[in-house]
């Protein structure tokens, strides 16, 4: 069986991907060596992402929607484990 892809489910398939890139490159950035750059990179990459849920929240929109479901931004700010 084949679905028309309307421009919302398109739209929301190009959301999803961006912030699961953000998400990616966020937790890999919490694992590098810590200096200003990389701690910038986190910041920037947190504030897109707590908008982009606080909006969703705003819209009735579940994070499981575009690939964040059960994510919490705050995570991005406690220290990374290391391997043990």
């Amino acid at each position: 069986m084949s679905e028309v892809l309307t421009k919302r489910d398109a739209a929301l398939a190009v959301l999803e991907e961006v912030l699961l890139a953000a998400r990616r490159a966020a937790e890999e950035a919490r694992t590098q060596e810590e200096n200003s750059f990389q701690s910038g990179k986190v910041a920037a990459y947190y504030d897109v992402l707590t908008v982009a849920l606080e909006q969703a929240e705003l819209v009735d929109l579940d994070p499981v929607d575009f690939g964040l479901g059960g994510f919490d931004p705050d995570s991005l700010l406690s220290a990374p484990r290391k391997a043990a």
